[in-house]
């Protein structure tokens, strides 16, 4: 249980459940400071914006009775100014709450204070120069808060409207304690929203992981379903069938190659098996162990040229062959490989023409060897698959882009449309050379393509109703 537990802690769905919850719980303090801090500052300026508007009242009211509180003289009506004030200023007084401070001052004179000013006094700010302004205070003997005061002065009257803060502080107070009363509720909520939200998104996690650990070399042809819809899920299960149809694809090329590979090695080296068993069952002349030898050498080149085109072709697949790039003349070489082939073609009675165009010097930028192999493999391909008594064209020319276009061709037997493009494939031979037992294994070409696929060049083949075979590079 405690493994599981760990083991929990580790995982995706746990760290998205603790962001989740930590971003929740962000959000809330956010909001409550927002609320503390707009609430605060609505209510003050809301009391501000009263006070001030009753201190004006308050001066209205006096100034447009038009008593002069001066001359002011005790009788049945009024026995004090403080009477005559507040009857004056009844409207502007009642209906404020009892906690709210009124002072009216006349040339320094006090004559009206609110009942809740009784044997108390609010100062009047001496460096105030407005007709009006707003100020704080503490006095703990007139109020435990802070007070907030308006005051207003105009023609020797000085106006103080005065209100303690304790009610907006206890308001805010209250907003403080809900949140904190409130707080784990929260924390509670965002703990099971995280993990509901968690345990929902990764569910499909989980299937595709079970789904890829049930996939092996014995199904790969099954696919993790999912890859049709359109999100990140969708793509990661896109992109796994597509991992997996590579891994399919390389396994069958393994495969083949090695069915391929082991059937190649497996002819010459039966061929020797059994002239050495030949050999070895009954004594033989000089000559004849001379012809055996003879044989038995030629099997063993034909197995010393199979396992170099696949050592070839597997340092291509590992990226094992480096390129050397130089520049040089490519007509020179085109030369180099038809001396090599002269002799060799004297005796097949077929000829080797250069068509390479007269005039200046074509360089090209290539490795000379891999592109001398390339020209050695075509014209060896076209020497085997050629009719006897033709001649093979070699020829280059310079076109567009300052690229160069190289061919190889001869006549021989007209090989199928559907054929063509197979020509560069591994082990790939057509039936009629199968047929004629020619001895190659197949390897020729599909070394060719890899050269030219590293120099980032192109090569084709054509073949006309008239049987004409043509190997064309573009480099």
């Amino acid at each position: 249980m405690l493994l599981k537990i760990k083991k929990y802690f580790k995982t995706t769905r746990f760290k998205i459940t603790i962001w989740y919850s930590i971003i929740f719980l962000l959000l809330e303090i956010v909001l409550g400071l927002v609320i503390y801090t707009y609430l605060k500052q609505s209510m003050l300026k809301e009391l501000d914006i009263s006070l001030i508007k009753q201190a004006e009242m308050i001066y209205h009211f006096v100034k447009e009775s038009g008593v002069d509180l001066n001359d002011f003289k005790p009788d049945s009506i009024y026995s004090s100014q403080d009477e005559l004030v507040y009857d004056l200023i009844f409207e502007a007084v009642a209906f404020n709450p009892n906690n709210t401070f009124v002072q009216v001052s006349l040339k320094d004179k006090i004559v009206f204070k609110s009942s809740n000013l009784i044997n108390k006094k609010i100062e009047f700010p001496k460096e105030s120069i407005e007709e009006q302004a707003l100020y704080s205070f503490s006095d703990p003997s007139i109020a435990s808060n802070k007070i907030r005061t308006a005051y207003f002065k105009k023609d020797g009257y000085y106006i103080l409207v005065a209100f303690p803060l304790g009610l907006i502080n206890k308001t805010l107070e209250n907003l403080t304690d809900l949140y904190v009363l409130i707080s784990p509720i929260f924390l509670l909520l965002s703990l099971l929203g995280g993990a509901l939200l968690s345990l929902r998104s990764l569910s499909r996690i989980d299937r595709i992981i079970k789904k890829t650990d049930e996939i092996t070399t014995l199904n790969l042809n099954e696919i993790v379903e999912g890859q049709d819809l359109d999100d990140e899920y969708g793509r990661l299960v896109k992109t796994m069938n597509k991992m997996i149809e590579r891994i399919r694809t390389s396994i069958d090329y393994m495969n083949q190659f090695s069915i391929s590979a082991s059937h190649e090695l497996k002819t010459p080296l039966t061929i020797l098996r059994g002239e050495i068993e030949l050999a070895l069952k009954s004594i033989k002349t000089p000559e004849q162990y001379r012809e055996v030898l003879r044989s038995n050498y030629e099997e063993t080149l034909r197995l010393i040229n199979i396992i170099d085109k696949l050592f070839y072709i597997s340092s291509f697949d590992h990226s094992l062959i480096k390129i050397n790039k130089s520049s040089f003349e490519i007509k020179v070489l085109i030369k180099e490989v038809i001396k090599s082939f002269s002799s060799f073609l004297d005796n097949k009675k077929m000829g080797l023409a250069n068509k390479c165009e007269v005039g200046d010097a074509l360089y090209i930028i290539a490795d000379r060897d891999l592109l001398r192999q390339v020209l050695t493999n075509l014209v060896e391909n076209a020497i085997k698959f050629g009719y006897e008594n033709s001649v093979i064209t070699i020829g280059c020319e310079k076109i567009e882009n300052d690229k160069i276009e190289i061919y190889v061709s001869n006549y021989g037997e007209v090989i199928p449309k559907e054929s063509l493009n197979k020509l560069f494939e591994r082990f790939y031979r057509t039936e009629s050379s199968r047929n004629r037992n020619l001895g190659g294994i197949g390897l020729g070409l599909s070394v060719v393509k890899s050269i030219i696929n590293l120099h980032k060049g192109d090569i084709s083949v054509g073949c006309s109703p008239e049987g004409k075979i043509t190997f064309t590079v573009i480099i």
